[in-house]
């Protein structure tokens, strides 16, 4: 152990004067530098302690920016709402008027304004009240017990669909 000591002594000893004098050389020599010296060193592609900082300043900085321009920015992370029961119960009945209304109630009311041939309206006819039946008997797969405004609710839609029922009822009675 007294030789490993006796080692780092002696390299403590001549190494580090060694390593003060280079620092107040290159303290002295940048201090002594005018900007013009400086950036005739840069043009000229003189390797000194002044442009080697330089330059390592400079790349790092730009390699920063780039770093920071490329990277996607990140998302805020939105805590999700988790829905109640009866909420998610309240948006499927709302999901099934709407889906109704948009895409069956105006089928509907076109094949009972232009209505082609008697072959036509039986299959329209099949296909419509297959639809409605469908869009009901998800009505009441929902859960609403216990929920008065939701039993309300699906029963509202529920009748909705059925009044539909009823006029294509009407319709194909009145044509056959």
């Amino acid at each position: 152990m007294n030789d490993f000591q006796n080692f780092g002594n002696s390299l403590k000893n001549s190494v580090l004067p060694q390593l003060q004098s280079l620092q107040n050389k290159s303290v002295a020599y940048v201090q002594g530098l005018t900007k013009d010296e400086i950036i005739s060193d840069i043009t000229q592609l003189k390797v000194t302690p002044i442009t080697v900082a330089i330059t390592i300043t400079s790349l790092t900085t730009i390699l920063l920016l780039a770093k920071s321009l490329t990277s996607k920015p990140a998302k805020p992370t939105k805590k999700k709402k988790r829905l109640t029961k009866a909420q998610k119960a309240n948006r499927d009945i709302q999901q099934i008027l709407d889906f109704v209304e948009g895409t069956y109630v105006p089928q509907i009311d076109e094949y009972i304004e232009n209505y082609q041939d008697e072959d036509d309206v039986e299959y329209k006819y099949k296909y419509f009240e297959e639809m409605l039946l469908k869009e009901v008997m998800k009505l009441d797969s929902i859960d609403v017990v216990g929920n008065d405004v939701l039993k309300v609710n699906r029963k509202k839609v529920v009748k909705f669909i059925q009044d539909h029922q009823r006029r294509l009822d009407a319709f194909k009675k009145g044509k056959f």
